[in-house]
């Protein structure tokens, strides 16, 4: 008896994972019940809530993006830019995960961790960049962590992201961040 209601539990979540990286958050609780070969009863005795089905599966890969780091034999920039290259096609191979970063209210102690995780993330980076320049001097740590979540956003937009379409918008929004050489200005004739 124990081990098919621990069987039950693994298929639930197994089929859970596949149904949300496929529709996301709007994923009907039935068609999950039904991809894990069990009764809606038995998903809601295993998972009472929605949301504790979605905190399972989407858990996972923010505690991923919560474990990143930064490459140390890369440039600050670099570094960064290939962070948020890994960390948004990671997310983005699950439309749940990504719905859940980009849509939870500022007041959720999941978002508050990947912030606080980004924060660090980018404090990391600035601090790096003090020696190799690669960063513009006006960044700060919540910078990193609120473009991140931006990125989040546009990549939930995308109908079915690819990796180049996740490499191509932060590419774009990196380039504000990349020190700039200085200009020259010239008055008079």
């Amino acid at each position: 008896r124990r081990r098919d209601v621990v069987a039950n539990r693994a298929r639930i979540i197994e089929a859970a994972r596949t149904v949300f990286a496929r529709q996301g958050l709007a994923a009907d609780m039935r068609a999950i019940a039904d991809e894990a070969g069990v009764g809606i009863g038995t998903l809601y005795r295993h998972f009472p809530a929605r949301d504790h089905l979605v905190r399972e599966i989407t858990g996972l890969s923010l505690s991923q993006l919560v474990a990143a780091r930064l490459d140390p034999a890369r440039s600050a920039a670099d570094a960064l830019q290939q962070f948020f290259i890994a960390a948004l096609t990671e997310l983005a191979k699950s439309r749940a995960a990504i719905d859940l970063l980009a849509g939870s209210a500022a007041s959720d102690a999941s978002l508050r961790q990947c912030v606080d995780h980004l924060s660090s993330i980018g404090k990391n980076a600035i601090d790096r960049s003090r020696t190799d320049q690669s960063l513009d001097p006006d960044l700060a740590p919540a910078d990193v962590a609120y473009l991140f979540l931006a990125l989040a956003r546009i990549v939930q937009l995308l109908p079915r992201p690819t990796p180049r379409q996740v490499e191509h918008y932060v590419e774009l929004a990196l380039r504000g961040l990349r020190r700039r050489a200085a200009t020259t200005v010239t008055t008079g004739p």
